[in-house]
């Protein structure tokens, strides 16, 4: 599940990287200001799962993204008739 996480680095970390059989993405960027107690860096939404884990999560993101496009053109649709 996602878990809040942030970097020691003024460079912006990438949303979605593999290595080996593990996958990382990332959501949800906030640049946090260098101050006197911490250099720049970044915090950010992470999600670190399994290649077939994030086929399942590829898999379900697909269906939710299409489910929600008919849901607004229905909406459309329903507010023409009325």
């Amino acid at each position: 599940m996602w878990t809040k996480s942030e970097n020691g680095e003024p460079t912006k970390p990438l949303p979605f990287e593999v290595s080996g059989n593990n996958v990382i993405l990332r959501k949800g960027f906030t640049k946090i200001e260098e101050s006197e107690e911490m250099p720049e860096h970044w915090t950010y939404d992470e999600w670190q799962m399994t290649a077939e884990q994030y086929e399942v999560y590829k898999d379900c993101e697909t269906r939710i993204s299409e489910q929600g496009d008919a849901l607004v053109e229905l909406a459309e649709l329903i507010s023409e008739v009325l």
